[in-house]
């Protein structure tokens, strides 16, 4: 085979699979929280910690924990912090810049495939559900890297955990999700809660 005829079909194949529909490989299977959490012990949503340095990666925002740095902030009523205005305060912090959060808590699901989208400025890293779904590294204008689909196996809550880093200007932090058999929407915060302490 003449070797203009082997790059042409080696490029045919790899754009073949490059557009190929996503299959069950793709989809993140999420283990629930066990035990479930009281209902009557969890408050409204996110826990957030706060660290007020430079990131310029995850890994930048990574290596400050643990520095005793950090401070409580007022929960995060979830991924529900739509692009910010110049000077506006990134999530709960105050600040609108040099921002690094420590995310954790839970999300209710009900059992079924999920599709959900988050976006945000700057990076941006998702465990849920005892796997890692999401992440945009670096610094970026609000955006998002592309949906990501997730089957819970049963209907609960699930545990999050999320590394947030907003360095310079403007912030978003939001999520929308498709429900089995419903339409793109932004997630409410009744879905995030958090135990106190």
């Amino acid at each position: 085979m003449p070797r203009s005829t082997g790059f042409l079909a080696v490029s045919l194949l790899l754009m073949a699979l490059w557009s190929a529909p996503a299959g069950a490989a793709d989809v993140h299977q999420l283990a629930p929280a066990e035990p479930q959490p009281d209902a009557k012990s969890l408050k409204p949503g996110l826990a957030v910690e706060y660290v007020y340095r430079e990131a310029k990666s995850l890994h930048d925002a990574e290596s400050y924990r643990g520095y005793n740095l950090e401070s409580r902030g007022e929960p995060l009523k979830g991924f529900v912090y739509g692009d910010t205005n110049p000077g506006d305060g990134a999530l709960t912090s105050g600040a609108s810049e040099l921002v690094i959060a420590y995310i954790k808590g839970y999300m209710r699901f009900e059992a079924g495939q999920h599709e959900l989208e988050f976006q945000s400025n700057d990076g941006l890293r998702v465990i849920l559900g005892g796997v890692q779904v999401y992440e945009h590294d670096l610094r970026h204008p609000c955006v998002s890297n592309g949906a990501v689909t997730v089957k819970a196996p049963q209907a609960g809550w699930y545990p999050v955990e999320a590394l947030y880093f907003q360095r310079l200007g403007t912030s978003c932090l939001d999520l929308s999700i498709r429900r089995p058999g419903g339409e793109w929407d932004w997630t409410e915060p009744e879905i995030y809660a958090h135990l106190p302490g």
